[in-house]
């Protein structure tokens, strides 16, 4: 139990190295090494500079390299055995050429932004990677004459380790190269000493529940590292591991890990999108620039907000189709000129409803935006209008939207909600081989998804947004019913809300 205290409140920074642990050793807070499965691959597409990058700005110690050979000899960073889930090509990877291979695109599938990137090189993703962080080889193609003594050239043979899928290899490996690291996977203690004997692994991957203080002793003393494996966003596994005395973990999500091991075990980093535009709570009116600040100065990385046409043709913000809410004057928003807006006062405050214009210019590069249409009818000049403001601005690249006609004026340059009842669609799209990352994020009540939803969603890495507002609860007590949601939604790895304000104590931010 000591060690598990020291190692809490030690462990703020994850980076490190892969010195030998002498027999008995015992280990005394080190900070736990993380292993990032395809780079940071939750981030940013898999197996490309991209997840690299993401994996060590949050301080991986190992970047993994799926090795895959082209037909023509080439070593590249790749992991499935076709091209079609990750990049715009298609067929067997061992059968298209490095000519081919180099032109496909592997990062669009996974947000716009990534469009262009490409499947990386080994030979030079180990130059780039060299002095940024060390490297775990699975070896997808076997070619240990041909593939190692390039890792040996780009100096790193003390940097990276090993693992074979089929053991075979990993001793053919062993009796090739007895000093380089090497990985095998074991769940008992008792399993250790035929493993030494054949393979002299320097590590043990095991299961996050195969973990006990008598495993790890037993690894430890015989000079192995111990790795669980924690695949997807599973935060009690790693909160599992962060309870043992662990010195590795191989994971998908090094930012979230980073973040609970430096909060002993809490993440307080969710990405937060306000409901209507900031924070309400009671002090302040929906679309007050009172609102809209606070929520920013607060951590909120997104606002929603809603949007409709004056009779004049000028965007301005606000939910309702009229202004007797908040500012006591029943005529509707499409009968009134921009100029006769202006002049509306919301009642005790001195304010009157923003353009979206006046909003955008006011936080372009503060916030990012979630677009709710409540236009009845818009028009293409309507979309016309909105994407020259968000382009203006920066807005459009990052944007979500809510409602389904933006698709047909946005598409290729923001993310789409999809329902509940969409999903069907939206599996058959992923059956498919269709891209869906990209352009879609799962959109419903808190009250409505469940985790067999929410994980299919994380595995194809679309974006899972649950909505907690106070129009969710009408049948029992909304913060005791917000509360419950969210617990259960954090459990399943959900990290990005949006919310009520009023609900945002369980979700904390930076």
């Amino acid at each position: 139990m000591k060690r598990k205290l020291i190692l809490f409140a030690v462990l703020i920074v994850l980076t490190g190295c892969l010195p030998g642990k002498q027999s008995g050793e015992e280990k005394k807070g080190n900070p736990v090494m993380m292993v990032c499965h395809r780079g940071a691959n939750r981030l940013a597409p898999e197996n490309t500079y991209a997840s690299a990058q993401k994996a060590i700005d949050a301080g991986a110690a190992y970047v993994e390299v799926d090795v895959r050979r082209s037909k023509d000899g080439v070593y590249y960073n790749f992991h499935d055995n076709f091209l079609e889930r990750t990049t715009n090509g298609n067929g067997l990877f061992s059968e298209t050429t490095s000519e081919v291979i180099d032109t496909l695109d592997a990062g669009a599938w996974f947000a716009h932004e990534f469009a262009g990137e490409k499947v990386p090189r080994i030979v030079e993703f180990l130059k780039w990677v060299k002095g940024k962080a060390k490297v775990y080889f699975d070896m997808k193609e076997v070619n240990l004459a041909g593939f190692v003594p390039e890792v040996i050239a780009a100096g790193l043979e003390k940097d990276c380790f090993f693992w074979f899928s089929d053991p075979r290899q990993a001793k053919k490996f062993r009796e090739m190269y007895p000093d380089l690291a090497l990985k095998v996977n074991a769940s008992t203690a008792e399993a250790l000493d035929s493993l030494q004997a054949i393979y002299h692994p320097q590590i043990i991957e095991c299961s996050v529940d195969d973990l006990s203080d008598q495993f790890i002793r037993a690894c430890h003393e015989k000079g192995m590292k111990v790795m669980p494996w924690v695949p997807g966003n599973d935060w009690e596994a790693y909160r599992l591991a962060l309870a043992h005395d662990i010195d590795m973990i191989n994971l998908d999500n090094p930012d979230v890990f980073a973040n609970m091991a430096a909060n002993n075990g809490e993440y307080r980093d969710y990405k937060l999108i306000a409901h209507r535009g900031g924070i309400v709570e009671g002090k302040f009116n929906e679309f007050d620039p009172a609102s809209i600040q606070a929520a920013v100065d607060q951590g909120y990385f997104m606002l929603e907000v809603d949007v409709q046409d004056t009779r004049d043709g000028i965007l301005i913000l606000n939910h309702d189709r009229n202004f007797n809410r908040f500012y006591g004057d029943p005529r509707r928003v499409d009968e009134m000129t921009w100029e006769e807006i202006k002049n509306l006062r919301a009642e005790g405050k001195n304010y009157h409803p923003l353009s979206f214009e006046e909003f955008a210019a006011t936080y372009t590069e503060r916030v990012k935006l979630m677009i709710d249409v409540k236009e009845k009818d818009p028009t293409p000049a309507f979309y016309q209008k909105l994407g020259e403001v968000m382009e203006k601005y920066g807005f459009l690249k990052d944007a979500y939207f809510i409602d389904n006609p933006a698709k047909a004026y946005f598409w290729g340059k923001a993310k789409f909600g999809v329902r509940i009842h969409e999903m069907g669609a939206l599996r058959e799209k992923l059956e498919k081989g269709e891209d869906v990352a990209c352009h879609y994020f799962l959109f419903d009540s808190g009250t409505k998804l469940n985790s067999s939803l929410i994980k299919l969603c994380q595995k194809a890495s679309i974006t899972v947004v649950p909505s907690v507002n106070f129009g969710h609860y009408h049948d029992e007590d909304p913060v005791r019913g917000a509360k419950r949601d969210i617990e259960f939604l954090k459990a399943c790895g959900v990290t990005e809300f949006q919310i009520d304000s009023d609900f945002d104590d369980w979700l904390p931010v930076k």
